[in-house]
C-alpha cells in the first residue's frame, strides 16, 4: 500500500519562505535596537524657562528634525496683533532665522509662522521660545542622532534589504514560468483576437470568446499568486519601516538632499540651492529603484 503525503506539513519552499521573512526581522531589529544606538552621538538637553503674563498654546510642526530644516509654529490665544520673535535655545541663536514676518491675528492666533532650525545644533532636546509681546512661550524640539549623508545610506540599505527579501519570497511563492506561459499565450490571444477583428471573422471571434473566459480564470489564479507575496511581506515590511522611522526621528524627517527641486518630495533649505527629502519619499523612491533592480537581477519579472 502507497503511503500518502502529510498535507498538513509545511512545504520546503514555504518554510524557507518564512525563514527568510525571520531572519531579516530579527536582523532588522539587532540593526536597529542595538547596533546603531551604541553608535548614535550622544546629545545635549537644553532647559530654558520662561515667565509667560498671558495664557496661550504653541504647537511646532515637526517637533523632531535635522539641523537645518524649516519648521511651522502655530498657536492659539496669544496676545493679538502683535509682532513674533523666534528665539532657539539660548541667545546665542536669538537671530533665529524666520521666514518672512510674523504677527498674530486679532484673535491671538498664529499660523503659518515659519523659521530655519540653525545649522548647527547638537543632536538632542532643545527649547524654542516664541516671544509675543509681554509673553514668552516654549516648546521642545528635538534634532535626531543622525543626518544625512549617514540617515541616507540606512535608508537605502534598509530599502535594499527589503526588496531582496521581497524579490526572494516571490520566487518562492509564485510560478515564474507558469507566469511566464500564461502572459505569452495572453499575448497571442490577443493578437489573434485583434486579427479576426479586424478581418470581420465572425466564426473566428466567437470561438475566440468562448476562449477569453477560460484564460481569464487562469490569468486569476496567476495574479493570486503575487497577492500572496504582498500578504505574507506586509506585516514584517511594515515593521522594519515602523523601526526605522522611529529610530531616524518619525516618518517625515529629513535624511536626504537633492540639488533638483521635485514638488510635493523636495523643499527648499536654509542652505539655499538644496532641497531636502523626508523619510517617506527617500524610502519610496529607493524602494522603487531597488525594486526595479532587483526584479530583473534574480528573474522575477515576467
Amino acid at each position: 500500500m502507497m503511503a500518502t503525503k502529510n498535507k498538513s506539513a509545511p512545504s520546503g519552499g514555504a518554510s524557507r519562505t518564512l525563514n527568510y521573512i525571520i531572519i531579516f526581522v530579527l536582523a532588522a531589529l539587532i540593526f536597529y535596537v542595538l547596533v546603531l544606538p551604541a553608535f548614535t552621538p550622544k546629545g545635549s538637553s537644553t532647559t530654558t524657562t520662561s515667565a509667560s503674563t498671558q495664557s496661550g498654546t504653541i504647537t511646532l510642526t515637526p517637533s523632531t528634525d535635522i539641523a537645518g530644516t524649516m519648521v511651522t509654529i502655530s498657536g492659539q490665544n496669544l496676545p493679538k496683533n502683535q509682532s513674533v520673535t523666534v528665539m532657539f535655545d539660548s541667545s546665542a541663536y536669538r537671530q533665529t532665522q524666520l521666514n518672512g514676518t510674523c504677527t498674530t491675528s486679532q484673535t491671538g492666533a498664529l499660523s503659518g509662522c515659519d523659521f530655519w532650525v540653525p545649522s548647527k545644533v547638537s543632536p538632542g532636546l532643545h527649547t524654542v521660545t516664541v516671544m509675543v509681546g509681554p509673553s514668552n512661550l516654549t516648546a521642545n524640539f528635538h534634532v535626531p542622532g543622525y543626518a544625512p549623508p549617514v540617515s541616507t545610506v540606512v535608508v537605502t540599505l534598509t530599502s535594499l534589504g527589503l526588496g531582496f527579501v521581497t524579490q526572494m519570497v516571490t520566487r518562492r511563492v509564485v510560478d515564474l514560468n507558469k507566469e511566464r506561459k500564461m502572459r505569452a499565450e495572453v499575448n497571442a490571444f490577443n493578437k489573434e483576437k485583434r486579427e479576426a477583428t479586424l478581418a470581420n471573422d465572425k466564426v473566428k471571434l466567437e470561438k475566440l470568446k468562448k476562449r477569453e473566459l477560460q484564460m481569464r480564470q487562469e490569468q486569476a489564479k496567476v495574479s493570486t499568486a503575487r497577492l500572496k507575496v504582498t500578504g505574507i511581506t506586509f506585516v514584517p515590511l511594515l515593521l522594519v519601516y515602523y523601526l526605522m522611522a522611529t529610530f531616524l526621528g518619525g516618518y517625515g524627517v529629513i535624511v536626504a538632499f537633492t540639488p533638483i527641486p521635485i514638488p510635493v518630495i523636495a523643499a527648499p533649505t536654509l542652505m539655499g540651492g538644496t532641497y531636502e527629502v523626508s523619510l517617506f519619499w527617500w524610502y519610496f523612491l529607493s524602494s522603487f529603484t531597488f525594486s526595479t533592480m532587483l526584479s530583473r537581477l534574480l528573474h522575477t519579472t515576467t
